[in-house]
């Protein structure tokens, strides 16, 4: 089983000067240390949009969205056995949708 947790803090820390030169907003999440299941979560935010990625060390991956401006509600979706090559193209994913205009 991949460490997501590690591979989603690994991918910030490659990206965390763009997106401070762009004007992101981040937020980094990680989960109390001796619990079973650790997490590690990163949201993004940049004008109306925002977005939030939390990884599990069991696999599980939860992708919530929203634009301010349109959205009544976030988009949400959760996904189990999740490669870390799937994590990375998601969060790449989410960081395009913000900066999206």
């Amino acid at each position: 089983m991949p460490d997501l947790p590690s591979s989603l803090k690994r991918w910030y820390e490659a990206k965390a000067r763009s997106l401070a030169e762009r004007g992101v907003k981040v937020g980094l999440f990680e989960s109390p240390e001796g619990r079973e299941k650790s997490s590690f979560g990163v949201s993004l935010e940049l004008s109306s949009r925002v977005s939030y990625l939390t990884a599990w060390n069991s696999g599980e991956l939860q992708i919530s969205s929203i634009d301010l401006d349109v959205d009544s509600e976030p988009k949400e979706d959760y996904r189990e056995n999740v490669s870390e090559d799937d994590l990375l193209v998601i969060a790449d994913g989410l960081t395009a949708w913000v900066f999206r205009t």
